[in-house]
């Protein structure tokens, strides 16, 4: 091969590298493919007290309605907010009860009925007090990416929230591939504290939810 040919030869196989890059970048990494399921009932209480941000109610209830939508909760997911300061005001620590559907695989131990947790839940709504068998639902596994700044409704300054949803929260969704990192620093914001990425088993895009059993 003359040397002209071999740096044409270079220079082609060089212009091809980022169409290849952004092919790589657009394949998804979970499977597509439909999956049987189950939605399982969750109720739980979320303390947050926090040192860099702090939430409004209103601010905590949107922020984890976010992240469990984002989770791949169904969307009749119901929060609460309770908060030590008048209510449209930032608290310092911060509290919600939460009842959420979320997918697992039939014969799993998440898929397992389970009964209300009724402790702290005395003066919740009734909706939230019941408890239901799961039902029966169709999903698949879907990529989540959650990063300050380039996530919709996620900012730098909800590291510390955002972290502890995955430690206490994301234990009740069915996933698998966790490649989660935080740098959480009080009282500072950066962008590239928040790096939250994992498969979950999630609904199928635009599928209509399943009322529940009626008892």
């Amino acid at each position: 091969m003359s040397a002209k040919n071999g740096l044409w030869l270079a220079a082609a196989l060089l212009s091809l590298t980022p169409v290849v890059a952004a092919a790589a970048e657009t394949t998804p990494a979970a499977d597509a493919s439909p999956v049987d399921a189950v939605w399982v009932r969750h109720e739980r209480m979320f303390s947050f007290m926090g040192f860099t941000s702090h939430y409004s109610c209103d601010g905590l209830e949107s922020k984890l309605k976010t992240l469990l939508r984002l989770a791949g909760a169904r969307d009749d997911l119901k929060v609460y907010g309770s908060c030590s300061e008048p209510r449209g005001g930032p608290s310092r620590i911060s509290t919600a009860r939460m009842t959420y559907w979320t997918l697992a695989l039939p014969g799993s131990p998440q898929a397992a009925p389970r009964a209300a947790d009724t402790r702290n839940l005395a003066h919740a709504p009734k909706e939230l007090q019941a408890a239901d068998a799961p039902v029966a639902a169709v999903g698949q596994w879907k990529k989540v990416e959650v990063h300050a700044g380039r996530t919709r409704d996620v900012e730098g300054g909800d590291c510390e929230l955002v972290e502890q949803f995955d430690r206490e929260v994301l234990a009740d969704f069915t996933v698998r591939n966790r490649a989660s990192r935080y740098s959480c620093v009080p009282h500072q914001i950066s962008l590239n504290g928040i790096q939250m990425n994992f498969e979950v088993l999630a609904p199928l895009p635009k599928a209509a939810a399943p009322k529940p059993v009626s008892r």
